[in-house]
């Protein structure tokens, strides 16, 4: 009887030692799983120092408007990943071409998700130097601007 309780202690004893199996389902830092990687935040808005980053969907071409994409986010103070806010006030893209002092047609701006919106409506009169000037307006004031500066 002796024998056989010894060999269950023991075998509490290494059982109790194991790693728990929970722990495998969470991902760690050094597995690069752990979440999106910091963002750089190269576009900013004036203001509230929001980050930016935009994509085309549809690129334009001469008969055809073209959409873009664009998030807006603020860097984590933990670990600087971005995450995703709203914008306050009227969001809108401005087609500027800074050389000729004009714009183009108005882009339509609609949001998707947090953080996520969609510039339709996107043309360009004339190749050359342009600004997108993504904006947040209250009202007919301007609050807050980003600027991203392409050549076409």
């Amino acid at each position: 009887m002796i024998p056989r309780l010894a060999a269950l202690l023991i075998f509490l004893s290494a059982a109790a030692c194991a790693e728990p199996r929970y722990t495998d389902s969470v991902p760690s830092a050094a597995d690069g799983q752990s979440g999106a990687a910091a963002a750089d935040c190269s576009i900013q808005f004036r203001t509230s120092q929001a980050c930016l980053t935009w994509t085309w969907e549809q690129r334009p071409t001469e008969d055809e408007p073209g959409s873009l994409v664009f998030k807006v986010y603020r860097l984590n103070v933990f670990d600087q990943t971005p995450v995703a806010f709203d914008l306050e006030g009227k969001v809108g893209l401005v087609l500027w071409m800074p050389s000729m002092g004009h714009g183009s047609t108005p882009a339509r701006v609609q949001r998707l998700d947090t953080g996520t919106y969609r510039a339709a409506n996107v043309h360009f009169v004339m190749p050359g130097d342009w600004e997108f000037r993504f904006q947040v307006k209250d009202g007919n004031t301007l609050t807050d601007e980003a600027v991203v500066s392409l050549s076409i």
